[in-house]
């Protein structure tokens, strides 16, 4: 079987989980190379599941042959760069969403891919509820679509350095949201119209001066007619929260937060659960699978489940859902 070479830029915790699906999950593929500015960091990833090739400097991991493409997880204010010069050297690109930061630096790095396999990392495209919903839906199980509503939440945290800015991030738009944006575009297949946003700073003070928020509510039009809503709470005390509910005609197609165990304790007006305390928990499958989908797409030749339109669309949302949290009007699209 031929394998694909693979380096991961970036050893935080979703490259981590990435460089790990590579090197035991993935039988088509091989962790050659990890690169990380903090290259301790990187060094103690690649003792764990043994990569010989360990760089501080991504650009020299470019100049390795024996990387045929990278899984990229660095901030976002990074990436356009790096794919740019990635896709110079012939390296084919999964990149973690979001995948700019403008519209403008997602065409930029989907006209250096040309030639190349972009893929973005919405994971929620192949997560098995997801999966088996945008089936049941394409069948007209649920019939027209009528109201569509999802949301992340994520459990307490301590937002720190560049992630507290929307300029380095994205912020809650483009970093958080962007996951329900992709996911109402993957499950209904139907194009944003208009959005309606509002934010609010409730918890964590330190993301105000960089104008970002940590409550969020949007309300979205879709050129099919249905309207969605997507929120997201960054101080979730009960754990990691994401979901997707589709209502219509006939039905409603429902993807819940899951459950860690089958264990479920019922008691006299309450219900207690072993509830997912992170995405990587929650979405475990899904990560994996993604990976191994972006490996398939290289030695296969085929286009990826996820492009690089797919990424700048979200993108698209959620810089309007940005403007119009600030301007407090709606925005067309």
């Amino acid at each position: 079987m031929n394998k694909l070479g693979l380096g991961v830029v970036g050893v935080g915790a979703i490259g981590v989980l990435h460089a790990e699906n590579v090197a035991q999950r993935t039988p088509n593929a091989e962790l050659v190379a990890l690169s990380d500015v903090n290259i301790e960091a990187a060094n103690n990833v690649a003792t764990r599941w043994g990569v010989k090739h360990v760089y501080s400097d991504y650009r020299e991991m470019l100049e390795d042959r024996s990387v045929e493409g990278l899984v990229i997880s660095v901030p976002t204010f990074l990436k356009r760069d790096m794919i740019i010069e990635a896709a110079r050297k012939g390296k084919h690109i999964f990149v973690e969403k979001p995948m700019a930061l403008s519209l403008e630096e997602a065409d930029d790095i989907i006209n250096a891919t040309r030639g190349l396999k972009l893929q973005v990392g919405y994971q929620r495209r192949f997560d098995n509820a997801f999966v088996r919903l945008e089936k049941s839906i394409a069948q007209g199980d649920i019939g027209r679509m009528l109201l569509v509503r999802s949301w992340t939440r994520d459990p307490p945290g301590n937002p720190q350095g560049w992630s507290t800015d929307p300029k380095l991030s994205g912020g809650i738009w483009l970093d958080t949201c962007s996951h329900d944006f992709d996911a109402i575009r993957f499950l209904t297949k139907a194009s944003v119209t208009r959005v309606y946003a509002v934010g609010a700073n409730l918890v964590y003070e330190q993301l105000r001066p960089h104008g970002d928020f940590d409550n969020v509510l949007a309300t979205l039009e879709l050129d099919n007619g249905a309207l969605a809503q997507v929120d997201s709470c960054g101080y979730t005390v009960y754990g990691y929260d994401a979901g997707i509910e589709i209502l219509g005609t006939k039905g409603a197609a429902i993807a819940r937060m899951g459950v860690n165990s089958a264990a479920e304790i019922l008691k006299k007006g309450q219900s207690n659960q072993d509830l997912p305390q992170t995405f990587q928990e929650r979405f475990g499958q899904a990560y994996r699978d993604e990976i191994a989908d972006f490996v398939s797409c290289v030695l296969e030749d085929r286009e990826p489940r996820v492009t690089g339109k797919d990424g700048k669309e979200a993108i698209r949302i959620g810089l309007a859902a940005s403007q119009s949290a600030k301007e407090r009007a709606p925005v067309y699209l």
